[in-house]
């Protein structure tokens, strides 16, 4: 006996388990042994021990330095807003859990990184502008537009989430991706009534009131129905006033594609006017504070709702032509059937009051 357990001691060398723990390791193994295995006890020790090895992680990786090395492999393929809205969830994910910064990606599980979302959007008077956004979303007394952007903010937490996830599998810090496995969550789109035509006459005379350069952005909001995103990224090449055509280029479109926009005679006459150089940008540096200042100035302040231009062009588009397909086009859309469920809305509008819009 003393030579055998002589001889363990031998074999364990500076391990610091002792024999009667690697005695009780062994005996667990063999608990798990199924009553139908061909396996001898010694081989089957020996294929737990094999298999563990080959799954046991060499690396581990916190999430606080994941992110980091995520957001540096982006900066060299992503636009600055599109990197600064995975700065803004990222941030916020751990500003709301502290301890996420520290955990390891191998770690976290499904119900992890679900609290965690709801940690961070579970309400909507914790919801604060993200960096895409140009306007706070209206709230309405039943809260419901706030519980619509806390589900939009869920779904983009969500599917950042699964990108830096899929980057940690690349990088062996992980071997499944949890967030595949939480659903994403269903926004209700609440119908958006356009604005007055006199709203949108206010919105234009306040923006000439601060400069002819800020009405010229405020009218492509307007009158060409452009994405705010889109706008900030217009330079005055991609406006050509004789073909009255502005073309939105793929670096600049929301959906990577390009697309050409009518130019209505209203919006002709600012371009004409107020053209500068070909490469300079459209949209000036200040254009967000300035735009708010506006906006609060024609009577928006607190209950501005996010992209309301952008369905007012295209309920006042199609009252005035009739022309949906048209239509589509200067939208950049894919087909007709997000403008026939969301964008159009014309109960409120005139025939008088849509060709007044245009020309």
């Amino acid at each position: 006996m003393d030579t055998t357990l002589s001889s363990v001691m031998e074999v364990l060398g500076k391990a610091e388990v002792s024999a009667l723990d690697s005695a009780r390791f062994v005996r667990n193994i063999l608990d798990a042994k199924p009553s139908d295995s061909k396996l001898t006890d010694a081989q089957f020790v020996l294929k737990v021990i094999e298999v563990g090895l080959r799954h046991i992680r060499t690396k581990e990786m916190s999430f606080a330095e994941g992110f980091k090395l995520y957001y540096e492999t982006k900066k060299k393929t992503l636009r600055p807003d599109s990197l600064r809205d995975i700065r803004y969830l990222g941030n916020r994910l751990m500003r709301s859990n502290p301890q996420l910064a520290n955990r390891n990606f191998s770690e976290l599980t499904v119900s992890d990184c679900e609290e965690l979302i709801n940690a961070a959007f579970h309400t909507p008077s914790q919801f604060k502008r993200s960096a895409n956004e140009i306007s706070p979303q209206a709230k309405d007394p039943k809260g419901e537009a706030a519980h619509e952007v806390s589900a939009s903010q869920f779904n983009k937490a969500r599917t950042m989430l699964h990108a830096i996830f899929e980057f940690a599998i690349r990088r062996e810090w992980c071997d499944k991706n949890p967030i595949k496995r939480i659903e994403r969550r269903k926004v209700i789109e609440k119908e958006i009534q356009p604005l007055k035509l006199s709203e949108t006459k206010r919105l234009i005379k306040n923006a000439q009131r601060e400069s002819p350069k800020y009405a010229v952005v405020a009218a492509l909001l307007i009158y060409a129905g452009i994405r705010p995103r889109e706008v900030r990224r217009l330079s005055w090449r991609d406006i050509d006033t004789e073909e009255k055509t502005i073309t939105v280029r793929s670096q600049c479109s929301k959906t990577g594609g390009v697309r050409h926009v009518e130019i209505s005679p209203v919006l002709n006459s600012l371009l004409i006017v107020n053209k500068t150089e070909n490469h300079s940008p459209v949209c000036p540096a200040d254009w967000q504070r300035r735009w708010r200042k506006i906006r609060d100035n024609s009577g928006f302040k607190g209950h501005w709702v996010q992209d309301v231009l952008r369905h007012t062009y295209a309920s006042y588009f199609a009252k005035r032509y009739s022309d949906l397909p048209r239509l589509q086009l200067n939208m950049g859309h894919r087909d007709l059937s997000l403008l026939r469920s969301r964008y159009v809305n014309m109960q409120s509008i005139s025939k008088t009051d849509a060709k007044e819009f245009f020309d």
